[in-house]
């Protein structure tokens, strides 16, 4: 809800973070928590500052958000996160949900065998990988935090190893959950009746949002996300594999897309350099979108892919968040987009949103990076970086998309948009 709000109302979205944390130094509460727990809160934190630059809301947030951050990896107080010498987190001691998925098949499996204490997926290690990387930019921005920026550096090695030395199933082509004996020693991975890796869905390709894959890696989950007998659908990004032994048609989550999801892959393939697999998401995601509401005026909990209708409840707001963020990035003018793994550090618009001038910072190596920004329509526009022309894709309206193939060795590009004579 407060990175919908983020499009609307900055202060509403301020407020709505601000709820989720605590004191720091707080005895008795690192964050507040409730439901899923899916660190939502630090993908917001970076959206705030990405549309204001404040280093106010920097200071103030950042101790708050590592406090969080350090339970949840299991370095605060009584955090039970961290069990096992494999190192992968573990979340199942403060609510049965990994990920927001109820009926996910590996956590629906893991819960009926009482598997809780030996077994787990990858996207919380893959999630925490992903806020490390979030705070080491507050802190290198803050300056002065050198101690914390080597606690992150090493947390995101050790989370990594965790991922990468045990979760990769080579056959299958996805991560899987990955089974411990009962002294916590790493076994292997946790598999279906069938055979197949049990973790053959959105879970499975979670650490592409951490940015931590490999180039084999990312060629084999990028084959998932986009092939119609696998995670693609008519109607967007299925949660389960279409083509696992244990998809359903007519499952709460499997069988069904659901909005937030497909919005951390959308910005997962920005980071990819995939503006154009970015696109087909967002596109899809709002014509899914129109077409429902159109009919039946309900912004729906997801949509069932057998029909491409809309079900379950429509009173939480918070699920109609990625369409206006997406709505924004290919449709509002003034509008920049970047992949998690990009930071706008300053912008310039001219009042008629014709001419841009903005910084940007780039993490997690060298390229490429796809961003997306929105003028004024009506004009074409040349764009360069760091004084070198690109050629941007244009899509709907006036939205360029621009794909940096190269980035320089600081990750810094300075971006300038004008008309074209």
């Amino acid at each position: 809800m407060g990175l919908g709000l983020a499009s609307c109302d900055i202060q509403r979205a301020v407020d709505c973070l601000n709820a989720y944390v605590t004191e720091p130094g707080d005895q008795e509460t690192a964050f507040i928590h409730h439901g899923s727990p899916v660190p939502v809160q630090f993908y917001l934190f970076q959206e705030l500052y990405s549309r204001t630059q404040s280093r106010e809301l920097l200071a103030y947030f950042y101790p708050r958000l590592l406090q969080y951050y350090r339970f949840m990896v299991g370095r605060l107080g009584s955090s039970a996160t961290d069990p096992w010498q494999s190192g992968l987190l573990n979340v199942w001691n403060y609510f049965y949900n990994s990920g927001g998925w109820d009926d996910y098949p590996p956590q629906v499996a893991v819960h009926a065998q009482r598997l809780e204490g030996t077994t787990a997926g990858t996207v919380t290690t893959a999630h925490m990988i992903r806020c490390a990387k979030i705070l080491c930019f507050a802190a290198q921005a803050l300056g002065g935090l050198e101690k914390d920026i080597q606690e992150l550096e090493e947390n995101m090695q050790r989370l990594t190893a965790a991922i990468q030395n045990h979760c990769w199933d080579q056959d299958s082509g996805y991560f899987g959950y990955l089974t411990h004996d009962s002294q916590g020693r790493p076994r292997e991975i946790f598999r279906h009746k069938s055979g197949e890796n049990f973790n053959k869905g959105l879970d499975g390709a979670s650490p592409l949002l951490a940015g931590i894959v490999t180039p084999e890696q990312r060629s084999r989950l990028l084959e998932h996300l986009t092939s119609d007998k696998e995670l693609w659908t008519p109607i967007g990004l299925s949660t389960v594999d279409q083509s696992a032994a244990y998809y359903k048609k007519d499952g709460y989550w499997n069988g069904a897309v659901w909005m937030p999801h497909q919005w951390f892959f959308f910005k997962a393939l920005l980071d990819c350099g995939r503006g154009d697999l970015a696109f087909r998401i967002a596109k899809t995601a709002l014509d899914l979108w129109k077409n429902e509401t159109d009919q039946s005026y309900n912004c729906f909990e997801h949509f069932i892919i057998l029909s491409g209708r809309g079900a379950g409840w429509h009173h939480f707001s918070g699920l109609s968040t990625p369409v206006l963020l997406w709505y924004q990035s290919y449709f509002q003018p003034g509008t920049i987009t970047t992949g998690f793994s990009g930071w706008v550090v300053s912008q310039t618009w001219t009042e008629d949103r014709r001419g841009l001038e903005c910084d940007l910072l780039f993490t997690d190596g060298e390229g490429p990076r796809t961003l997306v920004l929105v003028m004024a329509a009506g004009s074409s526009y040349q764009v360069t970086a760091n004084g070198t022309a690109v050629s941007p894709v244009v899509r709907e309206g006036a939205a360029l998309e621009v794909t940096l193939e190269t980035l320089p060795a600081s990750g810094s590009v300075h971006l300038t948009v004008t008309p074209e004579p």
